[in-house]
């Protein structure tokens, strides 16, 4: 893992240097990100569009005349690695911001982050981390699973159709901590709004091709087909998610399927009819945040196609360039004041890329809302305005 390591380390820290090397001395923003593994597509392309957002934003004079560097480390989920990384980024670097994009390695990196009073942002954490109180240097940019799923359940019961009887909904997923933390709080949430809660599937699909194990990883949901839910929320990766689609496809479900942020996502597009929770914006969305990225992709890279984990990195570091600003940096940047800086974003919009975010000293969630999407003629499509569950 080691020789694999630093090739990586070494590429993603000369080309942050080298947008960086003239003029002020940078602001740093660190990533640790996933090139493989369960979310390596996703981290992949979220990559991708951090990296085009820092490139876009210095070529168009940076923050007060400083560029930005990002230092995009790669994130090979080993432990030993995971420490390095971090105290190179922490103690070499004096990075300002930590990006975080996988929850598992931001659960493991708390004690460090808390200890060396260094902001983290991570794509997505449980509600248990939002407590300012316990966690005061710990932000997210997009809602946390549990009040996406919430999200859902609301749709869910809004909008089933169903009049006669209560609406069946089962919950799928991975039985790891990223699948599960959210389960209790929302099935209570969803049996208040009227919703009958079956029983949890729980999948772990083979990382290799192997066609037993993966028929045998799927026999919970012979069980489910019996049960017969209406809806079943799918909390996976989006990989993950397209092998489970394509084996229960010749299932004969009547269920329909309603994705969390992490599966849902355009390899879906196949699947007609699918739902998603989703707060980031499709790449390509005719909304008014999206033409910078589609410039940015025909100067760049006109020949690669994208996914929202693109826009979703091209959206948190705008987050992450605004709270720079509002840092005071007339007195001098210090990541104190960009911990303040992130408990003064009121309503702050990004052009529909992401929910209007509100982070406040007393609430560190920066948004309860969301909109659901479906899979329609093989694309992500609309299917309800934001959708809020109030704070």
């Amino acid at each position: 893992m080691r020789k694999r390591f630093l090739p990586h380390f070494l590429i993603f820290l000369i080309l942050s240097w080298a947008c960086s090397a003239f003029g002020q001395p940078p602001l740093k923003v660190g990533a640790l990100i996933p090139f493989r593994g369960r979310w390596g597509d996703s981290g992949k392309e979220f990559a991708k569009g951090i990296w085009d957002a820092g490139k876009w934003l210095n070529q168009k004079g940076g923050l007060f005349g400083k560029n930005l560097e990002i230092i995009l480390i790669e994130d090979t989920h080993q432990p030993a690695e995971t420490i390095a990384a971090y105290r190179k980024l922490n103690e070499a670097d004096r990075i300002l911001v930590l990006y975080v994009f996988s929850p598992e390695t931001a659960i493991s990196l708390l004690p460090h982050h808390q200890f060396n009073r260094l902001p983290m942002v991570v794509n997505s954490f449980s509600s248990q981390l939002t407590n300012p109180g316990k966690y005061p240097y710990l932000f997210s940019v997009i809602p946390t699973p549990l009040d996406l799923s919430k999200i859902a359940m609301k749709f869910i019961s809004e909008r089933s159709g169903i009049k006669v009887r209560r609406p069946k909904v089962v919950f799928v997923g991975s039985p790891d901590h990223t699948g599960k933390h959210f389960l209790n709080e929302v099935k209570s949430y969803a049996r208040s709004l009227g919703l009958e809660i079956g029983e949890d599937v729980w999948i772990s699909l083979p990382s290799t091709s192997d066609e037993q194990k993966k028929k045998e990883s799927l026999l919970p949901f012979f069980a489910m087909a019996q049960y017969n839910p209406d809806f079943a929320y799918l909390s996976l990766s989006s990989k993950e998610a397209l092998i489970l689609l394509q084996e229960v496809n010749g299932m004969s479900l009547k269920t329909k399927w309603i994705c969390s942020l992490r599966a849902f996502d355009e390899n879906l597009t196949p699947f007609e009819g699918v739902f998603g929770v989703q707060p980031i914006s499709p790449f390509g969305e005719d909304i008014p945040g999206m033409p910078p990225l589609l410039e940015a992709h025909q100067r760049w890279h006109p020949y690669d196609s994208h996914t929202l984990s693109y826009v979703e990195g091209w959206a948190s570091l705008q987050v992450i360039a605004e709270v720079l600003k509002r840092s005071l940096p007339e007195q001098g940047y210090s990541r104190e004041r960009v911990k303040m800086a992130f408990e003064t974003l009121r309503n702050f919009v990004i052009g529909g890329l992401f929910p209007p975010l509100t982070v406040t000293a007393t609430d560190h969630r920066p948004s309860v809302e969301s909109r659901i999407f479906i899979v329609k003629e093989g694309k992500l499509v609309r299917h309800t305005g934001f959708i809020s569950l109030g704070r």
